[in-house]
């Protein structure tokens, strides 16, 4: 991506600096001709349509929702939600770090994957163990045991994801984006099979289970296919030191993160019940299918960001701004529809069985400001490599959103929940910002 100019930043308008219109539409083209600018544009429409994937599992899953019924329904996301809180320990906390080092030092890239290769095995199978232990001491329900196991099995497929995180670094989001829609056409077939054949839900669990596994075959294929070789993947010790004291930081976060998103479930159920689990989850799938746009925005970007750090402070950053700006107004323009036709949603989407997920909705679509937001911050975060005001950032969110839910969940059920989200992340770019500009540096943030 090209960089702008010190003194085109500050002009009050960049019309103004040009003699006439066509002059300004010659400047117009000669920067989207520009091969950076290309390169960039072209990945953040690839990643994009990537996500055409989630479009159809949510379509699947709204059929999902209605053929099982509040309940059965309530039970899938609890055990999703169950064995996300465990996913920390997969992931280590690898991916950002992963990334950011493969864009500074691209000559270390079989060192780089084969050392986060091997410690996210490690972490995987650790994970499963430990979620598969979990289950068994704390569950009491041999059915709902049986398929958090089951379900867990996705940990172990892990390892292969740094192959996402390399096409990520190296700007090749069109690899990514084919193995998520081709997987997911792949294993919606086999849901809308078992669907429509009457299947429980141990089948549809294990459904979900091979997701990952599809996902795994076609990201080795695109690896094979880039004329890239598995077997010169290299351990180097140097660079695991790095990583786990990189690391330790995100993985705490990644932690904070995922209980923040899925803790409220899991609450819900040992408050209330599986139905109302199954009411909530509605409302928050309807809320978070957008979560994935936030991160497109700021992984495709994050390059030229680290770039713009290196090349000139005030350019870093004005894209820095840019950027909180354009998350916030791609949140509300989601956010604002949502919340206004909410009834209508529910009512055509999953039937008047869900109709007491309508002000759950109302509320929780809301949060995807602060999501929004707290996406960016935390890009900037990983930038200035202030991984502990991370971890500070997450914990503050999660802290609250435990202490509000342990509040308002017995008191007004539901929607004390959905009000608990909502604040949780809100307080984090309430927070953020008002250091920042109660500091004379952003850096002292």
């Amino acid at each position: 991506m090209e960089d702008v100019k010190p003194q085109q930043i500050k002009g009050v308008s960049l019309l103004d600096s040009f003699a006439s219109w066509e002059t300004f539409l010659g400047y117009v083209k000669g920067k989207w001709s520009h091969a950076g600018f290309q390169k960039y544009f072209q990945n953040t429409g690839w990643m994009f349509a990537g996500q055409l994937s989630m479009v159809i599992s949510l379509i699947v899953n709204i059929w999902l929702a209605r053929y099982l019924g509040p309940t059965n329904f309530g039970i899938l996301s609890y055990i999703f939600a169950f064995v996300g809180i465990f996913s920390f320990i997969a992931g280590l906390g690898i991916n950002d770090i992963l990334v950011r080092e493969l864009v500074k030092q691209p000559e270390k890239k079989n060192e780089l994957l084969g050392t986060a290769f091997w410690l996210l095995s490690l972490g995987g199978g650790l994970a499963f163990l430990i979620t598969t232990t979990s289950a068994l001491i704390f569950e009491s329900t041999s059915l709902i045991k049986i398929l958090i196991i089951l379900y867990a099995t996705i940990f172990l497929w892990s390892p292969v994801n740094v192959i996402a995180y390399y096409f990520q670094a190296t700007v090749q989001a069109k690899k990514n984006a084919q193995a998520q829609i081709i997987g997911v056409i792949i294993v919606s077939l086999f849901k809308i099979f078992l669907i429509m054949s009457g299947k429980g839900i141990i089948w549809l669990v294990f459904a979900f289970a091979l997701d990952y596994i599809v996902g795994t075959v076609i990201y080795i294929y695109n690896y094979f296919k880039s004329d890239l070789i598995f077997k010169d993947w290299k351990f180097n010790k140097g660079i695991a030191k790095i990583f786990f004291s990189a690391t330790f930081y995100l993985m705490l976060s990644a932690v904070t993160g995922y209980l923040l998103l899925k803790i409220d479930q899991v609450m819900i159920k040992f408050y209330l019940n599986e139905t109302q689990v199954g009411l909530y989850a509605v409302a928050v799938k309807l809320s978070e299918i957008w979560y994935f746009i936030p991160g497109l925005i700021c992984g495709s970007i994050f390059p030229a960001i680290i770039n713009a750090k290196k090349t000139h402070e005030e350019i870093y950053l004005n894209r820095l701004k840019k950027l909180y700006l354009f998350l916030t107004g791609t949140a509300l323009l989601i956010t604002i529809p949502i919340a206004l036709f909410a009834p209508w949603i529910i009512k055509l989407l999953y039937g008047t069985n869900y109709l007491s997920s309508i002000p759950i909705l109302q509320i929780y679509v809301w949060s995807g400001i602060g999501f929004f937001l707290s996406a960016g911050i935390n890009k900037y975060l990983m930038t200035e490599n202030y991984l502990k005001s991370i971890l500070f950032y997450n914990l503050l969110a999660v802290t609250t959103n435990i202490i509000l839910n342990i509040i308002l969940i017995p008191k007004i059920g539901l929607t004390g929940a959905a009000w608990a989200t909502l604040i949780s992340y809100s307080i984090v770019p309430i927070v953020f910002f008002t250091l920042k500009r109660l500091n004379s540096s952003p850096k002292n943030v």
